[in-house]
């Protein structure tokens, strides 16, 4: 979103033609275009798997992610710590690059292309499947990991009020960030609707701030922050706008009720910090902060 013409003329191009005339068509017709990018060329099917297995490996580094950072809350230690580490192993042919956890994954592209890439198998019709009898797909079970993040923001709302002897229903929540993608008002499949509409099922009254998206099908969204954070139980970061790491939280503490609860799905707080200033904290992959 937002670097269309770069990515056109930058990145390497995926050409798979019927045939080897149509394949070469499509390359005569890209290569003025491309300022930097190269021409990879295959078979039509091969560009379809290509392009609907990076999104699923995409998905896939994102769930495991996510699951790493599930198992840090469950161990009480700091995700951030044990990723910095892993990272830290570096050397010739050595790489052990992992993603960042967050409150869930939306988009047009990845939650919709790991079933595309399955299906492939059947429409192919060659040859069946030799996979583990029972069991289901890694890349589908990493699309179920991340459809869950949502929930597991749910259950951490929960967690914040318990601690502060309220119940979710008639809560006031002021959900933070609509849109999937930071800083854009892309809100397709957004994660935010589902945590929304979990949280609404169960009484809460949730409040919806975003900057960017203007307007979505049956949800009311605010462009003013100060009337979705007053007196307002929970506070809930569903995505990183850049404006949200700029927030004075005397100031928002001051509009919300007493003893709020912070959940923060994307790292965008220090728990130091909104601790020190009188918040109860929930965040994904902090069990050395988060209260129980």
């Amino acid at each position: 979103v937002g670097r269309l013409i770069q990515n056109i003329q930058e990145h390497d191009r995926i050409v798979g033609g019927i045939d080897d005339d149509s394949t070469r068509r499509a390359i005569e017709l890209y290569e003025p275009v491309l300022t930097k990018g190269r021409i990879i060329p295959m078979t039509a099917t091969a560009a379809e798997i290509t392009k609907t297995a990076e999104n699923t490996l995409r998905d896939l580094q994102i769930a495991a992610a996510n699951q790493l950072a599930l198992y840090c809350e469950a161990m009480g230690v700091n995700f951030y710590d044990v990723r910095a580490g892993i990272d830290s192993l570096k050397g010739e042919g050595i790489t052990r690059a992992i993603l960042w956890p967050g409150a869930g994954v939306g988009g047009h592209c990845l939650t919709k292309d790991t079933y595309h890439l399955e299906r492939g198998i059947e429409i192919a019709g060659i040859s069946p499947l030799d996979y583990p009898k029972g069991h289901e797909s890694l890349y589908v079970l990493a699309r179920q990991v991340n459809d869950f993040m949502p929930v597991h923001m749910f259950h951490l709302v929960l967690q914040g009020l318990n601690y502060v002897k309220k119940d979710i229903r008639n809560s006031k929540i002021a959900l933070l960030g609509f849109s999937f993608l930071p800083n854009t008002d892309d809100a397709r499949n957004t994660p935010s609707e589902k945590f929304f509409r979990i949280c609404s099922e169960h009484g809460a009254l949730v409040h919806v701030h975003d900057s960017w998206v203007q307007e979505y099908s049956g949800i009311r969204l605010s462009s003013a922050i100060e009337p979705v954070l007053t007196d307002a139980d929970v506070l809930v970061f569903m995505t990183a706008h850049r404006m949200y790491y700029t927030v004075d939280y005397d100031w928002v503490k001051r509009l919300m009720r007493p003893v709020p609860v912070l959940v923060d799905g994307r790292n965008v707080v220090d728990p130091d910090v909104v601790i020190q200033t009188g918040f109860v904290y929930e965040g994904i992959g902090r069990g050395d902060k988060n209260f129980l």
